[in-house]
């Protein structure tokens, strides 16, 4: 992945976008936690394309693995960016 942009969340945890390894014409995403020594940790997961988020989140909503809460935070996020 060609990381064009980065969002520091934090000890070291980032969010990355950027051009995906597999055609650099498709947007990609990845949550980076990295280890001390510098590698991934286990919290961290392959770039993916950016069109399956949504995918993911509404899998995601529908069998219940985000609450309410977390629902109402996405869509108000959503909402302040549109």
């Amino acid at each position: 992945m060609k990381v064009i942009k980065t969002i520091n969340l934090g000890n070291g945890h980032k969010i990355e976008f950027g051009e995906a390894t597999w055609d650099y014409k498709t947007t990609s995403i990845r949550n980076r936690y990295p280890t001390t020594n510098g590698g991934f940790s286990p919290r961290s997961s392959s770039e993916i394309p950016i069109d399956d988020i949504k995918l993911l989140i509404e899998e995601s909503i529908k069998n219940g693995y985000i609450s309410k809460k977390d629902i109402i935070d996405i869509i108000k996020t959503g909402l302040d960016h549109i």
